[in-house]
């Protein structure tokens, strides 16, 4: 996989935890997967279809899910499989991963990607494996923790 194709989530990312979460951001470097994904503990997870096939993963350790769940609701959190952290971990991907595909979409005239609906998992030692995808990451250091940004395309004919 380019690895130009984790641009736009990197950059919708790092203005996503600016903007709307006063976090600051430091990137880090841009690494292949391969076919295989192993969770930190919470993992947002958006396909996306149309010229383009893939997924987004949007994932972090429980704890940094719960600061961001307090930053975007106002309240606090003892666990991180609460309805209302999962919730807001679905939103903030699909508000970043919203952004990313307009930016591409935007670039690329017909290509005309769509989101599919946000899952997300919570829980210790899961793992993904791509079929026919490989995927590239790049590791966040925000100061709410460490959150990765994990993008898989398939590339059709346009």
């Amino acid at each position: 996989m380019a690895t130009n194709h984790i641009v736009p989530f990197v950059k919708a990312s790092v203005s996503i935890f600016r903007d709307m979460l006063d976090l600051e951001v430091r990137s880090g470097e841009t690494e292949e997967e391969g076919d295989a994904f192993v969770s930190r503990g919470f993992t947002v997870i958006i396909g996306f279809t149309g010229g383009w096939k893939g997924r987004f993963f949007l994932d972090m350790g429980g704890e940094t899910a719960l600061h961001i769940a307090s930053s975007l609701t106002g309240e606090s959190y003892s666990t991180f499989a609460e309805e209302e952290v999962l919730l807001s971990g679905a939103e903030l991907g699909n508000i970043i991963s919203g952004n990313a595909i307009t930016d591409i979409n935007n670039s690329n005239s017909g290509l005309n990607l769509r989101l599919t609906p946000p899952s997300v998992f919570a829980g210790e030692d899961l793992s993904m494996f791509n079929v026919r995808l490989s995927s590239c990451s790049v590791l966040l250091q925000t100061d709410a923790g460490p959150v990765k940004i994990n993008v898989a395309v398939e590339e059709g004919n346009k």
